[in-house]
């Protein structure tokens, strides 16, 4: 068996998984408005739904096409050192949903920010549901739902703490943690 072979699949959500694209867009909020906004009151996952509708509309109609904006978002603490580590013991698969115009900068960032992955896997799709894997770490509650997945790992928001049946993550060191526990019984279940 080939060390390919022997890997599990982990796919791995990009926005709010492993960049912080909320802050960023309250952070962009403020600049252009001065109404500073805040991640806890994002309570739905839909932000027409918690935001005047305005609101909602400047950020997927302004800000998620600014040039380079989805090249440029922060990763989460952790996230890069966590991607490193885990790469050794998984065939780590990035899966982003997105618009056609942030493709490339999502693509970019991978290469710029993890280069020793080499070449990333990328799947760019609204489907999520359609890409196979042992464990899906994502933050969309629909995509945690939907998942063919083994073991889905939620990684905590404020619109997704309505889902309970879930392994829940609060941030980097604690998703590490699990994903690379040796004796970790849940994991070996899950993924058998």
């Amino acid at each position: 068996m080939t060390s390919f072979q022997s890997k599990k699949v982990l796919l791995l959500d990009m926005d709010d998984v492993i960049v912080d694209q909320t802050f960023t867009w309250i952070k962009r909020l403020y600049e252009k408005t001065g109404v500073l906004y805040h991640r806890e009151s994002l309570t739905k996952w839909d932000l027409t739904t918690v935001l005047p509708r305005e609101v909602a509309q400047m950020i997927f109609e302004e800000i998620n096409r600014e040039p380079g904006f989805f090249r440029q978002l922060p990763a989460k603490d952790g996230a890069i050192e966590g991607i490193q580590q885990l790469s050794l013991y998984y065939d780590i698969v990035f899966v982003s949903a997105g618009e056609h115009y942030a493709y490339r900068d999502k693509y970019l960032w991978l290469e710029e920010n993890l280069p020793s992955l080499g070449k990333p896997n990328l799947v760019l799709t609204h489907r999520k549901d359609l890409v196979l894997g042992d464990v899906l770490v994502d933050d969309g509650p629909h995509n945690i739902i939907k998942s063919p997945a083994k073991l889905k790992i939620i990684f905590d928001h404020p619109w997704n703490r309505h889902l309970q049946d879930f392994i829940r993550v609060l941030d980097w060191k604690e998703l590490t943690k699990i994903l690379l526990a040796k004796d970790n019984k849940i994991l070996r279940r899950s993924t058998g």
